[in-house]
Parts: C-alpha cells; sequence; structure tokens
C-alpha cells in the first residue's frame, strides 16, 4: 500500500507531519502544499510551495531526495492577488529564489522559496488571494480562500502603560511594589490571537543589542474593543536571567524597551491549534488548511506594532528595575 508524505516548511512553526485520508488506486492528481503569511509592514512577502508524494516503505528514504518534495525550478508561477468589491485591482507576481535550511532529519539542501517585493502594496482595505499555477500551460493547481488583512483600529496601539509612565513593577498611583506590569491594547481588526513581546535593550562592548521577552498569549473574541495581560515581575526576572545568565560579559542596562503587539488572524490561529493537537501519541487528526485543490496555509499577521517607553529606573530595594536587574547575577550594571 502506498503512502501520501506531506513535508512542513518550518517557517511558521516547529510543525509535523500530518495523515491524509485518499485512495492510493484513484488517478494521480498533483496537490501542491503552500505556506504564505501576509504582513503589511514587511518589505517581502514570502511563499513556500511544495509538493504530497507518493512512495512505498520508509518516509526518511524520501525525504533525503529533494525531488521528492521540491517542485522543479521554472514549474510554478506564484501570484498574490488584491480584491476588492470582488474584483481584481492587483496582481503581484513572485520570483523563485532558495534559501538555506540548518541540518535535520529530513534533506537539508537549499529550499526553493517565492518572494515578492509588497512594501506598500497591501491594502486593509482589500483582501488577498495566493495562486499557483504550472508554468508550462497556465492551469491553476491550488488557491486560497480569499484573506482580510489585519488592520490597526487606533494610532495607540498600546494604551497602557502611557506615554508617561515607565516599564516596571510598581503602581503609578500609589507607587508602591507590584507582583506585575499591566499591558493593554485596543482591539485590532481581523486579529484572532494577540501576544505582547517587551524587547529589552541593554549596552555590551560599546554596542546596544535586546533580548525579547514574551507574554503570554490573548485570545481575541467577538465585539472586544480592548485587551489586557499581566506580565509579572517574577516570570520577567526569569526571562531575563534565562538569555542573559551564559553571556559572562559586562552589560549595562539600557534605560529603555518596545513593547511589541504580535497578532495573527484566524486562519493562522486555526492553524496552530490543529497542528498543535499532534503531541498526543496518537496523531491522527486533520489539519487546517484554507487552500482549494491543495494543502497549506495562507494567512495574516501584524509583529511590527510597536511602542517605545522608558524603563523604571529606580534603585530602591525590592521595587526599582535597576536594583532587581543589578541583583540577578546576570552581571548588569
Amino acid at each position: 500500500m502506498k503512502k501520501i508524505y506531506i513535508l512542513f516548511f518550518p517557517v511558521l512553526l516547529l510543525l509535523v507531519s500530518c495523515e491524509v485520508e485518499f485512495s492510493p488506486n484513484a488517478e494521480w492528481k498533483e496537490v501542491p502544499v503552500v505556506y504564505c503569511v501576509l504582513d503589511q509592514d514587511d518589505d517581502t512577502t514570502w511563499a513556500r510551495v511544495e509538493k504530497c508524494y507518493l512512495g512505498d516503505g520508509d518516509i526518511y528514504s524520501y525525504s533525503s531526495i529533494s525531488d521528492s518534495f521540491n517542485y522543479p525550478e521554472g514549474y510554478l508561477q506564484v501570484a498574490l492577488l488584491a480584491y476588492k468589491n470582488g474584483q481584481i485591482v492587483d496582481s503581484m507576481p513572485f520570483t523563485d529564489s532558495v534559501v538555506d535550511r540548518e541540518n535535520g532529519d529530513f534533506v537539508a539542501t537549499d529550499q526553493p522559496v517565492f518572494f515578492c517585493r509588497t512594501r506598500n502594496r497591501l491594502d486593509v482595505e482589500n483582501t488577498y488571494v495566493l495562486s499557483v499555477r504550472r508554468a508550462s500551460d497556465g492551469s491553476l493547481l491550488t488557491t486560497s480562500q480569499p484573506v482580510p488583512l489585519i488592520a490597526k483600529t487606533r494610532d495607540q496601539v498600546i494604551s497602557k502603560p502611557t506615554n508617561t509612565q515607565t516599564f516596571g513593577f510598581y503602581d503609578h498611583n500609589s507607587g508602591s511594589p507590584t507582583a506585575f506590569c499591566r499591558i493593554e491594547w485596543p482591539a485590532l481588526q481581523n486579529a484572532r490571537l494577540y501576544q505582547p513581546v517587551i524587547r529589552f535593550y541593554y549596552v555590551v562592548d560599546g554596542d546596544t543589542t535586546y533580548i525579547d521577552l514574551k507574554c503570554s498569549t490573548v485570545k481575541g473574541t467577538a465585539n472586544r474593543v480592548s485587551y489586557s495581560t499581566n506580565y509579572s515581575r517574577d516570570m520577567f526576572l526569569a526571562d531575563v536571567k534565562k538569555q542573559l545568565q551564559d553571556d559572562p560579559r559586562q552589560k549595562y542596562f539600557a534605560k529603555k524597551v518596545d513593547i511589541y503587539l504580535m497578532a495573527c488572524s484566524e486562519e493562522l490561529n486555526a492553524y496552530m491549534n490543529s497542528v498543535s493537537a499532534t503531541s498526543d501519541i496518537d496523531q491522527s487528526h486533520e489539519v487546517y488548511t484554507n487552500m482549494t485543490d491543495g494543502l497549506g496555509i495562507v494567512a495574516a499577521r501584524r509583529t511590527h506594532l510597536y511602542k517605545r517607553v522608558p524603563a523604571d529606573t529606580s534603585v530602591a530595594p525590592n521595587q526599582g528595575l535597576y536594583y532587581l536587574l543589578k541583583n540577578l547575577g546576570i552581571n548588569m550594571q
């Protein structure tokens, strides 16, 4: 009995294979597998297109052969189509390219991808469809369902801390220490999942660098106008120490942080939920796709929305951020 194999491109997540039911005796059909994420703040949009394949025996023997899941160069035509009121208002063709891939269990040769310069071309008033055609005859192999972009609904992305407040772990009204920093933001149109990220800056060897500290994710719901999350002091200190404790160099407090707001659409949220189910021993389950006559995901996200705030520079014992960092054992001054 033949088996169908799909190798998932790790540009979105640490993905795993899935089982797809089909008849091995049915007429052969070309089935592309597509991954593409749209972010209007990016200069370039990337797409990965591979294929399902049939074979007898062990998956590892096939995964070591690049042609098993990579299309030949020049075989495909990939384009992003913008729709408004049911009409195509823009067509953005993609160009072939390759990216390096780290060594692993599967084939580690250069991976063919497609890219398009989309800076200032993605409009929140439109919806977008990714189409994949066979170059030789122009026949349509697969197309995504229409995907809306994530729109910013207000000028102020992060509503708390405010512009007059600092990032730290104390109450701005009373000045008393608190166990968490509260982050609030308005709802973004078409966003289904949010994750604030604290970009913590520090100076080492005269250069300013940073680490990103991820807060808990927050699910979006209908009719909500705002959201919030609490980033605990203990979690913040543990995250900083985990990332910096192996660097023995002298570090200096840069006195600033950026609060980024990551957000993704319902399509990407559904896809991540479906692949996360593979943690069970029984990995037979349905993986979400929004491709017609194909598999994979085309979705929207935002990763560049941020607000810069000053960091608390107080040296008050057990309260000031500078004091807490200095006594964390990471050589911070």
